[in-house]
């Protein structure tokens, strides 16, 4: 009886060693022991030392795949510098400093180029009023009409000049003048004109019509080309004036009175003309000229503006996008050329955790998308969530016999202060 309780005994010995032969130990990176049910199909690898980690072995359905990694930022490392060069006038940052994005960071002496900013302003102002005295003169030459009050103040000049004739034929009529010195004067009149012909012949000449297509000629021919209109013309009235003195000194009634009130009617009659006169073609084109040189004026002095202004603000620099100042390269006061760092940031808001030692047995029970639980050594008690985002395309070394391929994997935790370069665990559920 002993001897069958003996045996019992040690039959349930056995069974107990064999069952704890289908538990099998695989130490990972770190010291740690991960224990998973398998099917026995190879020997254990629980003697090898827990400093080497070592390969996983294939996960089963429902099994947890354990692996190390680390915190790391998506985001690399940014320098940031100016777009203009300068001296540094202030610096707002220091190492460790946590700013968001558009935080100013540092600031260049910009008092010269506020300087240029209010000169391109005042440019700017005197360009819109310019443009808008020769719109002004163009709008009025476009919509001109005759001026009632002109016209009529210009006929009753000529009314006026005209009876001051008759009052100084009627007054001089017995004094007369010589008919040798009217002879004369008809005489210079005749050269005058001649004179006043032969420069008119010139203005008008075909072969200088090339000059109408100069910018720097035109306005110099148009000007001699009305001069010697004017000089022609008033030759002529001269001529008549200079011969009706003549036949007055003959008749013994001319004088100089009577000369005078002659060249007053003259000039009232050309005034009463002037009134009455439309705006010529190229008046109304000269003025159109004026206006589009005025525009054109004012789109230069608001680029030049605009470029001052961009000076100024590229006087400011500001983070590109959140994070931390790793490093600050430069002090205040110091020559900064453009491009050369002023900042070093890193974007600690997007991280990721890559793993270290995941085996490439386990590869096939993990995909984009598996929820993820992280725990990292500066956090024990915490488990983070995240979701594996991809799987790196090659692998990171070896552990064992098997390959081992880093998994990354998204994570985001606004409660507690996680940094690149923290260490962890991930715990991802196999398919």
């Amino acid at each position: 009886m002993k001897a069958k309780n003996l045996f019992a005994f040690f039959g349930l010995i056995f069974v107990l060693l064999m069952m704890t032969a289908c538990v099998e130990a695989r130490p990972v990176d770190g010291g740690g022991v991960i224990t998973e049910t398998t099917d026995r199909d190879e020997t254990s690898n629980a003697t090898q030392s827990t400093t080497s980690p070592t390969a996983t072995r294939p996960s089963q359905s429902g099994v947890t795949i354990l692996a190390d990694g680390s915190v790391v930022a998506v985001q690399p490392v940014l320098p940031v510098s100016f777009t203009a060069s300068g001296r540094l006038l202030e610096l707002a940052v220091e190492p460790g400093d946590v700013v968001a994005a558009g935080d100013l960071i540092a600031t260049l002496d910009d008092e010269a180029l506020l300087d240029a900013v209010t000169n391109a302003e005042f440019q700017v102002a005197q360009s819109e009023l310019n443009l808008t005295q020769a719109q002004a003169e163009l709008d009025r030459l476009l919509e001109w009409e005759p001026d009632e009050t002109a016209v009529a103040v210009a006929e009753a000049n000529l009314v006026a000049a005209q009876a001051q004739l008759e009052n100084a034929v009627a007054s001089d009529a017995a004094a007369g003048n010589s008919v040798t010195q009217a002879n004369v004067s008809v005489a210079q009149a005749e050269r005058q004109l001649a004179d006043a012909q032969e420069a008119y012949n010139t203005a008008f000449d075909p072969g200088r019509e090339w000059e109408l297509n100069d910018p720097f000629r035109k306005q110099f021919l148009e000007n001699e080309r009305d001069a010697a209109t004017r000089n022609l013309q008033f030759a002529e009235e001269n001529l008549r004036v200079a011969r009706a003195n003549y036949s007055l000194a003959v008749a013994g009634i001319n004088n100089d009175s009577a000369l005078n009130a002659e060249a007053s009617v003259i000039s009232a009659q050309q005034a009463l003309e002037q009134a009455q006169k439309p705006p010529t073609a190229e008046q109304i084109e000269a003025a159109q000229l004026s206006v589009q040189q005025a525009e054109l004026s004012l789109q230069q002095s608001q680029l030049s503006l605009e470029q001052a202004q961009e000076a100024v603000a590229d006087a400011q620099l500001v983070a590109p996008t959140a994070g931390t100042v790793l490093s600050v390269e430069v002090a205040e006061g110091a020559m900064i050329g453009t491009g050369s760092p002023i900042v070093t940031l890193l974007d600690t808001t997007q991280l990721e955790f890559h793993t270290s030692n995941l085996s490439e047995r386990d590869l096939a029970r993990v995909a984009p998308g598996q929820s993820v639980a992280v725990t990292l050594k500066a956090y024990p008690n915490d488990v983070i969530e995240g979701t594996v985002v991809r799987i790196g395309a090659q692998a990171t070394g070896t552990v064992g016999d098997a390959a081992v391929f880093p998994v990354i994997v998204s994570i985001s935790s606004d409660e507690l202060d996680i940094r690149p370069g923290m260490t962890g665990r991930a715990e991802i559920a196999g398919e």
